[in-house]
């Protein structure tokens, strides 16, 4: 792994991606928590972000799988650091309303679409003749690193800046990423088990639905993917919005906090989750991704439980940290489970449905939060969906289909 240059380049570009995603998650969220004027309006808008998910996400693996990798992952961040920089642009000439806030977020969203399934289909095809866990591992330690490096320099900026111009740190990062990614060498794309069609420069819109149908119809025929993906839209569905708009609400009415606390308690996330990437990386090598997986969903709701009893930022830091430990064993174990079930030439599509699972979900959860609140509080929230994503973890371990998954 230490040799493998191209992997290291794809880590680099990862790691300020995923510091300019997580600035922006952190800038968009308590921009609106200050100006939005109500939870519902806050989970409304934060939800349009979310959405093309759904819109684009659902079709964006079709031209990644006709696409060289790496400049599917070039035109993404392009075109990410220009719509973030449109926020403070806007801003200064008086003229951000929550429907252009809304736009903006959709876009950035929508060239996510394109950006994580490439990066996941290319992880396999830069570590073959390296270990496939130690890869992942090294490509999810970027976003853990950035969970880190997002929030801190989140803190130390809001004390002294407008939380608008936060913004412009999230699109330098984006650039970052570009020109970085940009030294990644060429052509790498799944073309050798592709049809003929597929290398067509100008694809026949034909060709397009039937290749979008295929990619449709193999995830419900290989019954271990499509039960995988199941468990992740219903998990995600439970777990996103509360994680994503109920935190800073948890932070800010419930205990009292500044944007600062929230930053910070966004951080605590990273600490125990580069612990528990190096642990897997180190002793994960003969575990069952699918069986770790499950488990990791069961780990990843009860944690969230105790948060109906906390009473300060001190005691919530003190738990995320618990809580971070089980993440891992998700996104890693779910990546390396999909690598090997996968047909080369499927994986553009299959992981822009399984990035439609986690973010398209993430939109419905969202704008399902804003209502939730107004019967429920903000803590007895986070209680109910703790124990509903952990029943999603004994559900797949039930499962008799994913027995033995990955082998």
């Amino acid at each position: 792994m230490g040799k493998n240059r191209a992997l290291w380049v794809l880590w680099g570009g990862e790691l300020a991606s995923r510091v300019g995603e997580s600035f922006f998650q952190i800038a968009l969220l308590w921009y609106l928590v200050e100006t939005a004027g109500s939870n519902l309006a806050v989970g409304m808008i934060t939800m349009v972000g979310y959405l093309p998910a759904i819109v684009v996400g659902v079709w964006a693996g079709v031209f990644v799988d006709r696409m060289d990798y790496r400049l599917a992952m070039l035109g993404a961040n392009a075109m990410r650091a220009a719509c973030v920089l449109a926020f403070p642009f806007f801003y200064l000439i008086g003229y951000l309303p929550p429907a252009l806030i809304a736009l903006l977020a959709f876009l950035v969203t929508s060239f996510s679409a394109f950006f994580n399934p490439a990066r996941d289909a290319l992880i396999p095809l830069l570590a073959r003749g390296d270990d496939l866990l130690g890869a992942n591992s090294l490509v999810q330690s970027a976003w853990q690193f950035s969970l880190l490096i997002g929030p801190f320099l989140a803190a130390m900026l809001l004390p002294w800046i407008d939380t608008i111009y936060l913004f412009v740190p999230v699109s330098c990062a984006f650039a970052l990423s570009l020109m970085v990614l940009i030294t990644l060498p060429a052509g790498h794309r799944s073309t050798a088990e592709a049809s003929p069609a597929r290398a067509s420069a100008s694809p026949a819109m034909e060709t397009f639905h039937r290749e979008f149908r295929q990619g449709l119809d193999y995830l419900t025929r290989e019954r271990r993917i499509f039960w995988i993906w199941v468990i992740t839209v219903v998990n995600n569905f439970f777990l996103m919005g509360p994680v994503i708009v109920g935190m800073p609400i948890y932070v800010k009415q419930y205990l009292g906090g500044s944007g600062t606390d929230f930053a910070l308690i966004e951080g605590i996330y990273a600490g125990g989750m580069i612990f528990s990437t190096w642990i897997i990386s180190r002793f994960g090598r003969r575990w069952d991704p699918v069986r770790t997986l499950m488990i990791g969903l069961i780990y990843d709701g009860l944690t969230f439980i105790p948060m109906l009893w906390l009473t300060s930022v001190s005691q919530t830091a003190v738990l995320i940290l618990i809580h971070s430990l089980g993440i891992p064993t998700i996104t890693i174990s779910r990546l390396i489970a999909l690598q090997r079930i996968v047909r080369p030439e499927m994986r553009g599509r299959i992981f822009s449905y399984f990035h439609l699972a986690v973010a398209g979900m993430t939109a419905v959860s969202i704008g399902a939060v804003g209502i939730v609140l107004s019967w429920l509080s903000i803590q007895e929230l986070f209680a109910v969906i703790g124990c509903l994503c952990a029943a999603t973890g004994v559900f797949g371990l039930l499962l008799p289909q994913l027995r033995n998954a990955a082998s």
